[in-house]
């Protein structure tokens, strides 16, 4: 395969992955962006080339990425670092790689990885405030300002519905002008009473991008208008039983609609604020049923430890036991008063009246007529005569709450399974077992997010349950599964072969495979799985996660469906690119570059018309390294502008040496990368490199790839016009295999399309690719285009393209890729 064709299969390949990277000079200046980073900063590549990056970031950026950046530089070695980006309100992982130029970085986006850890870290601050029943408006102001640390620019207002359930009452809103608050502070629902008075009557959100214009907003719209804000969203939050237990609104001082990822962190919000708000209803009737029990309600005993006789007790005891008060007497206590922990036969007592304290406080089972169980918390006073003096409250409900708190803080509240976190402290503990491996597996629902666009986010979430049920049932016991992001599982286990991992990944693949049914949908899902595991790919439980994670993303682009074991002969293959990196930086100082030259002929008589220059490398520690190896770590390090100015200067200086020998009446073609075309200069140092070696402009034949108008239309057209202008030829590499295709050829000053070899390799054979020859050499004509065939392997193909009207052809049929010597004998000798 020839270099322009690399490239070109690079640049495709490089456009698909999810990491950005940019280029910076050594001035700090953006020398490209690929598509990736574009989409990762919400800037067009063309409004950041040429920028300082310190710039563009002024509040920073920040030490950590210049310290990373300059260490860089000096080191001449990779750097990473993760950091958050003020302006665009991110978090960053960046790899950086120092250049000849200045800075190549990878970017990954891993604000969602941060944004979980901070939503999870602060809900279960949240929780352990609620589990220690602080008050109610503190837990909501906490939740307010998690919510706008998550989503700078966003002022919550939490909202509670009064105890008739026609007004909304202020609970928190740190960031909205106390005026304000006070304002809407009982204000009435119904239909068209703002955004929370709607959406509490509904029960439904309420979006309301423009307060200024909306109609719900009508007899609220001053005193909103007044404190400068523009838009409200407002979302009920229901309680266990689906009722409305108040609003969580989001304010904007601007005008706007929500993005997906917004309305996903409300909802992310919204189970946390209803536990709070139903943990409060409930404390309040605790303290109603205590206040009532220091109207002896509570249980009041008196015992005989020496009998294990009741005495006496309040009406308290009967009621909670079922039992009447003849039988409570006439049985010994210990029937119904058993020690908390089954299994225990002590009698706590007489534990109490033995231990020598005259007040002690424990906690026992009653059991019930019904056969039911109580916990009762006691406080028991031992008198002198052996009598216990004791006073009890069941306190049955609370250790429920605590129980659900606590596991609200531990699990996911959507499939009941735990969260990562907690399922990574556990692969801690079992790392410290080095006999064994510990593998972690990733499990990524293939396309999950059109799941939730087809049938919306409840019946999403109802699907995600009901595959956390099936990968709990595949697992069956060998090992322990959590959920780990919004289409993501997560399972570690131990005690495993390598063919016992691989058959439980099927396992949970097959798992997911299977349909999935609700009440109105059916639905066919697939899952990719990647697999690590200790201690080959690490001891640490972030390595292996992020190497399981790596591995499920490697599957996914392989076609998904499929599982993927992350081996340590890719990371060897990353390192030996890097030492391969390292070695490419130097080539051009050690002289290890030259070119080839590929002879061109006229289709007509095959008469040599020129050759296209291709790059070669001759490694003095790597040997003979292939193009396709080379090119594209030349582009991912952004070296491709200072090899590509190599190229334009030994073309010139080959092109005048033959021109020296008397040769006339040829071209040279020269590829240009899609990062030179970026690269602002291009014409100039054309323009310079034929002047310098005295080369007439008509002579150089520029080859760009179809791809290459995708980067940045505008800058291609105007460097594209800047290079015509100098009187060099303009060709159009590998026509019809980019995005372009026809539609851009009007659009640029192009001289000639060289057909894609893709087209010609099945000629004459082929109907299909003998029409589209056809087709593209008569369009081509039509616009005053000469065409050439690249990739030409046959002598029929030769005639075929003759007789279609082709007017130049070139492949190894013709005459290989040929070093300066064996090029020059080619002038002057016909082809047949």
């Amino acid at each position: 395969m020839d270099q322009p064709r690399l490239e070109l299969d690079f640049h495709q390949v490089f456009e698909r992955v999810t990491d950005a990277y940019v280029a910076l000079d050594r001035d700090w200046r953006y020398t490209y962006l690929n598509a990736a980073a574009g989409e990762l900063f919400g800037r067009r590549a063309e409004q950041l080339i040429g920028r300082h990056i310190w710039t563009e970031f002024p509040e920073g950026v920040g030490q950590p990425f210049q310290l990373a950046y300059e260490k860089a530089m000096v080191e001449q070695c990779p750097q990473q670092v993760e950091a958050f980006y003020p302006p665009y309100h991110r978090w960053f992982e960046s790899r950086v790689y120092p250049s000849a130029d200045g800075l190549t970085i990878y970017f990954r986006d891993i604000t969602e990885r941060k944004r979980a850890e901070q939503l999870a870290t602060g809900q279960h601050e949240i929780l352990e405030g609620i589990a220690a029943q602080r008050p109610l408006v503190e837990s909501l102001e906490r939740i307010a300002r998690l919510h706008e640390t998550m989503n700078p620019g966003a002022l919550c207002s939490l909202l509670l519905l009064d105890d008739d359930g026609r007004h909304v009452l202020h609970g928190a809103a740190p960031s909205l002008p106390d005026a304000y608050n006070r304002a809407m502070h009982g204000q009435e629902i119904g239909e068209a009473h703002g955004s929370c008075g709607t959406a509490a009557w509904h029960g439904e959100r309420v979006v309301v991008a423009d307060i200024a214009s909306h109609p719900y907003w009508e007899n609220y719209r001053e005193v909103a208008l007044a404190h400068d804000l523009k838009a409200c969203w407002s979302t009920p939050v229901l309680g266990s039983h689906n009722e409305v237990l108040g609003t969580f609104a989001v304010y904007f001082r601007e005008p706007r609609e929500p993005r997906e990822e917004e309305l996903r962190s409300i909802d992310q919000m919204l189970p946390i604020t209803g536990i709070a708000i139903e943990s409060e209803h409930l404390v309040a009737r605790l303290r109603e049923r205590n206040r009532f029990f220091e109207l002896s309600q509570e249980i009041f005993c008196i015992l005989d430890p020496r009998s294990g006789r009741l005495l006496q007790f309040n009406p308290s005891l009967p009621r909670l036991t079922g039992y009447g008060a003849s039988e409570l007497t006439s049985r010994p206590y210990r029937e119904f008063l058993l020690p908390q922990n089954p299994g225990d036969d002590s009698d706590p007592m007489l534990a109490c009246d033995q231990s020598g304290e005259c007040v002690r406080e424990f906690v026992n089972r009653c059991r019930c007529r019904d056969g039911s169980e109580r916990l009762l918390e006691w406080v028991s006073f031992a008198a002198p005569d052996g009598l216990l003096y004791a006073v009890a409250r069941d306190i049955t409900e609370r250790r429920r709450v605590e129980a659900e708190l606590a596991r609200a803080s531990s699990h996911d509240p959507v499939t009941g399974l735990p969260q990562h976190l907690q399922l990574r402290r556990e692969a801690s503990d079992l790392l410290k077992d080095t006999t064994a491996p510990v593998w972690v597996l990733v499990i990524g629902l293939d396309r999950f997010q059109g799941v939730n666009e087809s049938v919306g986010h409840l019946s999403g979430d109802d699907v995600l349950r009901q595959l956390a049920g099936r990968l709990q049932a595949a697992l069956a016991g060998q090992g322990r599964v959590a959920r780990f992001a919004g289409d993501e599982f997560v399972v570690t286990a131990t005690g495993l072969s390598a063919d016992g991992a691989l058959a439980l990944a099927e396992r949970l693949r097959a798992a997911v495979a299977e349909p999935v049914e609700g009440s109105d949908y059916r639905l066919l899902l697939t899952a990719s799985v990647g697999i690590s595991h200790s201690p080959d790919h690490g001891t640490d439980p972030n390595d292996l996660l992020r190497r399981a994670e790596a591995a499920m993303s490697q599957a996914k682009r392989e076609g998904r469906d499929r599982v993927s074991e992350f081996s340590v002969e890719q990371m060897r293959d990353l390192e030996d690119r890097l030492v391969m990196g390292n070695q490419l930086r130097d080539a051009i100082r050690r002289g290890e570059l030259e070119l080839h030259y590929q002879p061109q002929y006229r289709a007509t008589d095959r008469r040599l018309t020129g050759f296209e220059a291709l790059l070669r490398w001759n490694s003095g520690q790597l040997g003979q390294v292939p193009p396709g190896r080379f090119i594209p770590i030349a582009e991912a390090l952004g070296l491709m502008p200072e090899i590509g100015e190599w190229v334009l200067d030994a073309a010139c200086r080959q092109l005048r040496a033959w021109l020296d020998h008397g040769h006339r009446d040829f071209t040279v073609a020269v590829n240009m990368s899609a990062q030179q075309l970026q690269r602002p200069g291009l014409a100039a140092q054309v323009g310079a490199a034929l002047q310098q070696h005295g080369v007439p402009a008509a002579m150089l034949d520029i080859e760009i790839t179809e791809s290459s108008f995708m980067e940045n239309v505008w800058r291609v057209q105007r460097t594209l016009a800047e290079l015509k202008a100098l009187g060099l030829q303009l060709s159009l590499d590998d026509f019809g295999t980019g995005y372009s295709s026809l539609a851009y050829l009007k659009q640029f000053p192009i001289d000639k399309l060289k057909i894609d070899q893709s087209f010609v390799r099945e000629l004459p054979a082929d109907a299909a690719d003998a029409a589209i020859v056809r087709t593209i050499i008569a369009v081509a004509h039509e616009l005053h285009m000469h065409v050439a065939a690249e990739g030409v392997a046959t002598q029929a193909q030769a005639d075929f393209l003759a007789a279609a009207g082709c007017d130049e052809l070139q492949g190894n049929h013709l005459g290989p890729a040929l070093n300066v010597e064996q090029a020059g004998e080619r002038f002057g000798v016909g082809r047949a």
